[in-house]
């Protein structure tokens, strides 16, 4: 009969002390009491949202109009909606002066009330633009905008067409008003870019007039007037960040923005995402410091050739943040705000051609030849000051001999004038054609 051998008894192990029966329940407390400092921290991180500092220096500096009742918003409602659509959408990215005349007489006709109501509009001698009546509903937010500035541009090539040119020349100017009116709207973002929308269409507009008018420099003289009163600002553009700063504010907190209850954006106050990833103190101040750059580099020439890169700005897209939602809400706002001064560099550039344009028609109805330099203007009196490339700080370009004026455009590389149809269409050269080159003046 075998035995079976005996087994050896197994060893302990040294790492393992035995653990006694009291010693098991400060364990567990331990880790459960770690655990639940890490959740306090995660949810502390997470909920925490500390005040954001000053923002005294981004308040509004000009008084609130306290004027009771204002008809202005309604009589602009009043144009939008009395607004006739084109028949055919193709008209809306044609320039007016290339359609045929019927087409041009059949949308000006039918749009005759919308005009009517524009002229009142307009004749309006103060548009309260500081009036807490602006907020109650955004008023450049309206997409019947494209066909209100296209309709003007129509009437201009209309009455040009039936040799009516002083008339052309004021529907142009209506334009370059409308901008003028809508600057200093600052209740909405959407009212400085259809300022600017509405100047533009009153450069290629009048860029399309003046080569080829046959008024006299009298009349020349009166509408240039007219048009570089309108012209827009770094000035108004660098107070108007501060106004948007606050509507953002306003957007975000509402009442408790702290500001009066009738200049609430609609009424409306900004529906957040979920409250754990959306800081409203940690936002807004993104607002704050995005702003102050903005307001600063509006005055700063480089900012006119492309849209601001914003410094410091969050790059949390697709990563994980307590305030990941805040973030994505700035950065998609921002969008709105960061190309403002590259467009208002593109505005002046075209705001001075036509001011120069001006003045070169004016020496040749009066002179009947063609100034040498921008400088004779001047000498002149055509020009109390001759206009500068907005983007050099230097004279525009000018070749007298093929009747082109230009702006070296937003790349800063002048290609010796690039003239487009419609004119000023090219932010890297826009140009435009004088109508006449000296080999064709009459001696």
């Amino acid at each position: 009969m075998t035995i079976p051998a005996r087994q050896a008894p197994r060893p302990k192990s040294p790492h393992l002390p035995p653990t006694s029966a009291h010693e098991a329940p400060w364990l567990t407390l331990a880790v459960l009491s770690l655990g639940l400092l890490v959740f306090v921290f995660i949810t502390w991180v997470y909920l925490d949202d500390p005040e954001f500092g000053a923002d005294e220096d981004l308040k509004l500096r000009r008084p609130v109009d306290q004027s009771a009742t204002i008809q202005t918003p309604e009589k602009l409602r009043r144009f939008l909606e009395s607004l006739v659509p084109f028949e055919d959408t193709t008209l809306y990215g044609k320039p007016p002066w290339l359609w045929d005349t019927p087409t041009l007489s059949r949308v000006v006709q039918s749009n005759g009330a919308a005009l009517d109501n524009l002229r009142d509009l307009l004749e309006d001698a103060d548009w309260h633009p500081a009036h807490s009546a602006w907020h109650a509903v955004d008023p450049c937010g309206d997409p019947r905008w494209h066909t209100a500035l296209r309709l003007k541009q129509a009437e201009a090539a209309y009455l040009s067409r039936r040799m009516q040119e002083e008339e052309a020349f004021t529907a142009a100017i209506d334009l370059a008003e409308i901008g003028w009116r809508l600057e200093p709207l600052w209740a909405w973002p959407s009212c400085y870019q259809r300022s600017l929308e509405a100047q533009h269409c009153a450069a290629q507009t009048l860029a399309d007039l003046l080569r080829q008018t046959k008024l006299s420099e009298a009349t020349l003289r009166q509408f240039q007037r007219q048009f570089s009163v309108c012209q827009p600002s770094v000035e108004l553009l660098e107070g108007a960040m501060n106004a948007f700063y606050v509507h953002e504010k306003k957007l975000i907190f509402g009442s408790k923005s702290g500001e009066l209850a009738d200049t609430m954006p609609g009424g409306a106050q900004l529906q957040r995402p979920g409250r754990l990833f959306f800081k409203s103190n940690e936002t807004i101040q993104l607002f704050a410091n995005a702003f102050r750059q903005l307001r600063e580099d509006a005055i700063a020439p480089l900012a006119h050739t492309s849209e601001i890169r914003l410094k410091n700005a969050p790059t949390a897209r697709g990563t994980f943040h307590p305030n990941t939602e805040g973030q994505l809400y700035f950065t998609r706002r921002m969008k709105i705000y960061t190309p403002l001064p590259a467009f208002l560099g593109l505005a002046r550039a075209r705001g001075n051609l036509i001011v120069t344009l001006f003045a070169i028609r004016r020496c040749i109805a009066e002179q009947r030849t063609l100034p040498a330099t921008l400088e004779q203007l001047r000498t002149f009196n055509y020009l109390l000051d001759v206009p500068v490339d907005p983007y050099t700080g230097a004279p525009l370009q000018y070749d007298h001999a093929r009747g082109l004026l230009w702006s070296v455009g937003n790349d800063l590389k002048s290609m010796g004038g690039l003239p487009t149809e419609p004119p000023l269409n090219d932010a890297t050269e826009p140009s435009v054609q004088i109508g006449i080159a000296v080999a064709g003046v009459a001696k």
